[in-house]
């Protein structure tokens, strides 16, 4: 059958599978479910976006006038996420 090859390799569309349900009687509904609770999601996400932003800084992050050491930077994205899950979140995702 047309459609358990198409299943099979991954290439059904939607529009094939509301067609296969309309004709079974049924309703096609699709769900994400997420591999890790969201508070981890989010987290994760904070130190991310944290540690992308610092590193964007470090080459010219100073503390008067001196570099970070990497004690300093850790802090600093610790910091950095800490303030990101506190704020508003969409700014995790923007």
């Amino acid at each position: 059958m047309d459609a358990e090859r198409t299943e099979a390799k991954g290439d059904i569309t939607l529009a094939t599978l509301r067609r296969y349900a309309a004709a079974l009687g049924c309703e096609l509904t699709y769900t994400l479910v997420p591999k890790h609770p969201l508070q981890r999601t989010v987290e994760d996400r904070a130190e991310r976006v944290a540690r992308e932003y610092i590193s964007r800084l470090f080459p010219s992050a100073k503390l008067d006038g001196e570099p970070l050491s990497c004690k300093e930077l850790e802090l600093a994205i610790a910091e950095l996420r800490r303030k990101l899950l506190d704020g508003k979140r969409p700014r995790l995702w923007g």
